[in-house]
């Protein structure tokens, strides 16, 4: 009868290294240079003139992002072209006043239609970004310096903060330590623009994430008046919100005129309070009262003061030390998430006859990651608006505001204005960027052999990053394998084009077999438990496997199939593990382990246990050891 003796020495739990990484949501800085020329050309009838993509940089580090054409004059007979990206702005004559070139095009052509020679005046702005992405974990303070480094001759600087609309983070106030005012910058819940020169410290912390494709609507003007050296507050509670929706701030207008003596001007301030304040204008502007002759001395002197601000937020109070009285003027914005189904090219939006009711105006507001371009708009009316920012269109006897940013991100079209309206199916033609992350191991090389699924998308892997094909703006879930094994468990809450690298731990792992007196044991096979890694020992004893998943792993020996020996292993760098069997001998390559000496002892010799093993071929031992 054959008898298989077990050694048990022990046996460990297998686990595998499952990596968990969260790409949490950026805000996205960018610094931001540009120069301004004005130029007139002259036009050729039926002639063309080019203006090519520039080639000067304010500075290291910068990327150029476009050019803004400004056209000093209303021009009839001109029409532009360009072999890139381009977005028009159109007066309310209908002639072209602006257009926006992307990076992606090298010239720009102008071309005079008309018989006759035509001079234009245009202003040229070339903009010029340096981008840095902010994880945002909790409260964060960024400082941002205008101009961030020396530019270059001619160059401006300013600076733009951009969290995405989804992110549960939103701008809560920007301080300014040199005590620039206000009016240098603009600021709204994701997005902070400073426009003057100085150092800043923007406020971040956790807030409403906002939809990506709302619908926003100005509920009624409502009017009231500030007494001198008084005040004026409102809360949300006193505002009736209509159902389904939410209140995100309002529109403010305080104003007041006096006319005095000269030298008797008053003194004092309008100020707006709220949760978030963005200074659209500040005036306090003198006017001499004379007459053409000497009839009317001048000594009167008119002051007029106003404000107007977007305060966002559930309240808001204007405070006035002035001697007069304030007039206020205050309307109350409110959104809600638009009806909204994404498709991979497209997004459609519904809009019903109780979304545009009870508002002076209703607007669809997109605003998408970068990887995402709105290519065109069209209404239910089968309209298409495409290649235009800030138009105004003619509609039901009154105008009709609309745009696409000139990246393609944002976009906003009125559906409602006072009882003008036009219900139905919105179709937004987007073309989406797959998000491609890089993936690497600890040395920065790109891994090979990966495979990917996401929850929400369709994914796919190539050496060195997994590729995404995202076409709805929120957040996913991705698993990345490497050869088979699963390897990180991805959370990632920002669709931003240029994602950090995944780093896998990928490492050398080298087994060497010995027998019982610590002696070498050649061709014994060797594979790893639950990763694709096996092998055959050399006549040193060892096998090196050279791209090992981090994990704790089994290591199963097998020699010549009568002894197997198992042992643990703990990959967390290159690594090398010796695994010792009871083998005292190879001869004739059958393996003679210390229970076969036991049993020449008892009167077996060790030649006769050979030829007898090897005609059984029995195994002798099977040990698994810690």
């Amino acid at each position: 009868m054959n008898k298989t003796i077990i050694l048990t020495l022990g046996l460990a739990a297998l686990l595998f290294a499952v990596n968990t990484v969260v790409i949490p949501p950026m805000a996205k800085l960018e610094n931001i240079a540009y120069k301004v020329e004005e130029t007139a050309l002259k036009i050729d009838g039926a002639g063309v003139v080019t203006l090519a993509k520039p080639y000067v940089t304010p500075g290291e580090g910068y990327v150029y992002a476009g050019m803004k054409i400004e056209f000093l004059g209303a021009y009839p007979s001109i029409q532009v072209g360009a072999d890139g990206a381009l977005s028009k702005t159109f007066d309310q004559n209908g002639f072209i006043s602006a257009i926006y070139v992307g990076p992606d095009a090298s010239k720009v052509t102008i071309v005079n239609t008309a018989k006759s020679q035509v001079e234009i005046k245009v202003r040229i702005t070339y903009t010029y970004v340096k981008a840095t992405y902010i994880p945002l974990t909790g409260d964060t303070v960024l400082e941002v310096k205008v101009p961030d480094g020396k530019l270059a001759p001619g160059f401006s600087a300013m600076a733009r903060l951009t969290i995405e609309p989804y992110a549960p983070f939103v701008v809560k106030a920007v301080e300014r330590p040199d005590g620039t005012p206000a009016t240098v910058y603009r600021v709204e819940p994701k997005v902070v623009e400073i426009d003057a020169a100085g150092t800043y410290k923007i406020q971040i912390g956790q807030g409403q994430p906002l939809p990506a494709a709302m619908l926003v609507k100005s509920l009624s003007k409502q009017t009231a008046a500030v007494s001198p050296n008084g005040e004026f507050a409102v809360s949300g509670a006193e505002v009736g919100v209509p159902q389904g929706w939410k209140l995100l701030g309002y529109v403010v207008f305080a104003y007041t005129g006096d006319v005095n003596v000269v030298g008797k001007e008053p003194t004092g301030d309008i100020v707006i309070q709220g949760g978030l304040v963005d200074t659209v204008s500040d005036v306090n502007q003198n006017i001499i009262v004379r007459s053409v002759s000497y009839l009317i001395p001048p000594v009167w002197n008119v002051n007029i003061r106003y404000k107007i601000a977007l305060v966002y937020g559930d309240g808001f109070k204007v405070a006035s030390t002035l001697p007069t009285t304030v007039n206020v003027i205050y309307i109350p914005i409110v959104y809600k998430e638009a009806q909204v189904k994404w498709l991979q090219d497209r997004a459609i939006v519904n809009v019903t006859e109780t979304d545009v009711a009870d508002g002076m105006w209703t607007a669809i507001v997109m605003q998408l990651p970068e990887l995402a371009k709105i290519v065109s708009i069209k209404t239910p009316g089968n309209a298409v608006l495409s290649n235009a920012t800030d138009v105004k269109l003619v509609w039901g006897g009154g105008i009709r505001v609309a745009s696409i940013s000139p990246d393609g991100r944002q976009a906003y079209l009125v559906v409602q204005m006072g009882d003008t309206r036009e219900v139905g199916t919105y179709t937004f033609m987007i073309n989406w960027s797959p998000m491609r992350i890089p993936v690497v191991d600890t040395k920065g090389r790109p891994v090979s052999q990966l495979s990917a699924t996401a929850d929400k998308f369709d994914a796919a892997a190539s050496a060195g990053y997994v590729e995404v094909k995202v076409y709805k703006p929120e957040p996913f879930s991705l698993e990345i394998s490497y050869k088979g094994v699963k390897a990180a468990q991805v959370a990632v809450n920002s669709l931003v084009a240029n994602p950090q690298p995944i780093t896998l731990g990928i490492y050398t792992v080298k087994v060497t077999v010995v027998g019982a007196f610590n002696q070498p044991i050649a061709q014994a096979s060797v594979s790893l438990e639950g990763f694709p890694a096996s092998g055959q020992t050399s006549s040193a004893g060892s096998v090196t496997f050279p791209d090992v998943l981090a994990g704790t792993y089994k290591v199963n020996v097998d020699v010549a199939g009568r002894v197997k020996v198992s042992d643990t292993i703990d990959v967390n760098g290159d690594v090398e593990k010796v695994v010792k069997t009871p083998i005292v001998a190879m001869v004739g390559g059958v393996p003679i382990t210390t229970l076969d000496a036991l049993a020449t002892a008892g009167g077996l010799s060790a030649a006769g246990l050979y030829f007898a093993l090897s005609r059984r071929k029995e195994p002798v031992a099977e040990v698994e050891q810690i």
